[in-house]
């Protein structure tokens, strides 16, 4: 019992329920490089893994007395776990994370480097800068052009393509308006989202047009972009409505949206990812109702 309740609190710290969604991010840096299904791939999951977890523990870490006056429910403050504790439980897993980039992956360790300034950057920053939520975009763009550039690597460049950039520019500002759209959680009664943060979670939409502007004009890539733009809409469209009703639920399936734009980008390169992407999808809304996604 007391084993099972450790990893509960580790797993909330962590919160592993929104792991799927890196996971198809390295999905889509990969595959739409040019990479296809090797180990290395899983080496990269398995590195990206460990480093979101890491950062994920460590922004209770920074935000140990900001939860103690605001969010008395979270671990440290509740008492589950010491705050030391806490600070070497996501120290060790980030040193594990990079050490299984740098040994077993093609990553650039410019780009690993970034991964992890940005993480420990936006820790520190968030609860002292608004613009810190583009910082937070930055986090998951790194672990798609860190994806990328371990295929680019094996060419001697860490050069991605165009489009991995893009759509990691794209990713910066959605998750810059899902941060915004966060910082209401603890509200009971939210406010209608601003303009400008509700612009920008409608972002993904345009996601499977950008990619589809690469492949050859025919009929059946035509349908994979209307799909696409069809599916990621209509979610979008509940998301909006979830956050309208209740902000961490909003939260929760605005994350989870991320699997599911994934799936949309990467089905132009590698059916078989799309497919892993959407159950990516479905696995994160599941897990989300046993472990908070925020």
């Amino acid at each position: 019992m007391v084993l099972f309740s450790l990893l509960r609190t580790l797993f909330i710290l962590g919160r592993v329920s929104n792991l799927p969604t890196v996971w198809t991010n390295v999905a889509t840096g990969w595959f739409l490089s040019g990479g296809g299904w090797t180990g290395e791939f899983a080496w990269i999951v398995l590195g990206m893994s460990l480093i979101y977890i890491a950062g994920m523990t460590l922004n209770d870490a920074f935000d140990a007395a900001w939860d103690g006056a605001h969010a008395p429910s979270r671990p440290i403050p509740a008492g589950r776990i010491g705050h030391g504790a806490v600070w070497a439980t996501g120290s060790i897993e980030m040193i594990a994370g990079v050490a299984v980039l740098a040994g077993m992956t093609s990553v650039p360790l410019l780009l690993a480097g970034g991964l992890v300034l940005a993480v420990l950057l936006y820790n520190w920053l968030h609860k002292r800068w608004a613009g810190s939520v583009l910082v937070m975009g930055l986090c998951r763009a790194f672990v798609y052009i860190g994806a990328g550039g371990a295929v680019a690597a094996h060419t001697g460049s860490i050069e991605v393509p165009a489009t991995i950039l893009v759509i990691s520019a794209g990713v910066v500002i959605y998750i810059a308006g899902l941060t915004l759209a966060a910082r209401q959680e603890h509200l009971a009664a939210p406010p209608v989202l601003a303009r400008l943060p509700g612009l920008m979670l409608m972002l993904p939409v345009l996601f499977p047009l950008l990619v589809f502007r690469t492949v050859p004009q025919e009929i059946l890539w035509y349908a994979v972009a209307a799909v696409g733009v069809l599916g990621v809409g209509a979610w979008l469209v509940i998301m909006r409505r979830a956050l309208a009703e209740r902000v961490p639920k909003g939260i929760a399936f605005a994350i989870a949206g991320i699997a599911f734009f994934d799936a949309s980008v990467v089905a132009f390169a590698d059916w078989l990812a799309a497919v892993a992407c959407l159950a990516a999808f479905v696995l994160t809304l599941g897990l989300q109702r046993v472990i908070p996604a925020t």
